[in-house]
């Protein structure tokens, strides 16, 4: 189900599809996976609030739209994303403390890319010279909190060029702990969770549905039956009843739509998110949605148009 897990990073055809890794299809491929949480446990304690920054070539860079740890049966993803569509991810076989080296032959690696430029522009730490570390400092399995930090020497393979990360901090990050429920489909607004929206005039009634709560995100989002479809919308916590503008930019209000595992559209101010009724206490959310998804960047798929959307879930 995971594009990272069905084939070993250092084959070509990975190396092929480069520009279809970014933000998305890492948070949507693994997210839909079954969880597994790993054993280990670590010397954080409380619920301090996360934080993800590192040096990018010299210049200090901050994960302050998303921070996300995803964990599956096939390893782990740490995600960071900034407001201006940088993104930083890295991919280790299990989520357990102890330092990853990265290289060409490693099962660990890195990638770094801009959702809002060239999407062919990924440099990735299993070509060329590229290389450094990982390190799984603690896991707190209580709170479900990791802390590591990391450095590393990227190599875009298009043009050998290179990015240097340093002094790469994440701490008090939560991993991945949603909660999914299947649909056949329910009758809307029953006990359930449900989701549903046309997409270009055609019915999409996902089989899966996964509300999950991560560090400062609330994401809802449904996948088809084979997994290589996917809709979702990410929002604060504590959004309140009222309408919000879906548009990337804001870092707040986001829809997302992957037509196949290898293409993904996002909405870019086209779109409303219409929240009914949130109960914080219960956690249980209602809302509608429509928005046009497109393409970032020069990156690949065309634009569709997301209409009569709806979700009612507990998360």
């Amino acid at each position: 189900m995971s594009l990272f897990w069905s084939r070993s990073p250092l084959k070509p055809v990975m190396k092929s599809h480069l520009s279809s890794i970014l933000m998305v299809v890492i948070l949507f491929s693994l997210i839909a996976c079954e969880k597994e949480i790993s054993n280990e446990t670590g010397g954080i304690t409380g619920t301090a609030k996360g934080e993800f920054y590192a040096s990018l070539d010299g210049k200090q860079w901050n994960a302050d739209s998303v921070q996300l740890i995803l964990v599956s049966a096939g390893g782990a993803t740490i995600t960071g994303i900034s407001k201006t569509g940088d993104q930083i991810s890295m991919v280790l076989p299990a989520l357990i403390t102890g330092t990853y080296m990265l290289g060409t032959q490693s099962s660990s690696y890195a990638l770094f890319g801009n959702l809002f430029t060239n999407n062919t522009n990924v440099y990735v730490s299993n070509s060329g010279t590229a290389g450094g570390t990982i390190t799984i400092s603690s896991i707190d399995t209580i709170n479900q909190l990791v802390s590591g930090s990391f450095q590393f020497t990227l190599v875009n393979p298009a043009d050998n060029s290179s990015v240097t990360i340093t002094n790469g901090i994440f701490s008090y990050v939560p991993y991945g702990n949603g909660m999914g429920g299947n649909i056949n489909p329910p009758p809307v607004g029953g006990d359930t969770d449900t989701l549903n929206a046309t997409i270009d005039g055609v019915k999409f009634v996902p089989s899966d549905i996964l509300p999950s709560l991560t560090n400062g995100k609330l994401l809802i989002a449904g996948f088809s039956m084979n997994g290589s479809q996917d809709i979702g919308i990410l929002m604060p916590p504590d959004i309140k009843p009222g309408s919000y503008p879906l548009d990337f930019a804001t870092g707040l209000y986001i829809g997302i739509y992957n037509p196949s595992p290898t293409v993904t559209l996002i909405s870019q101010n086209s779109g409303t998110l219409t929240i009914l009724s949130h109960d914080a206490v219960a956690k249980k959310i209602k809302g509608t949605f429509d928005f046009t998804a497109s393409p970032t960047g020069t990156g690949s798929g065309t634009s569709v148009v997301i209409t009569q959307g709806y979700f009612s879930v507990k998360y």
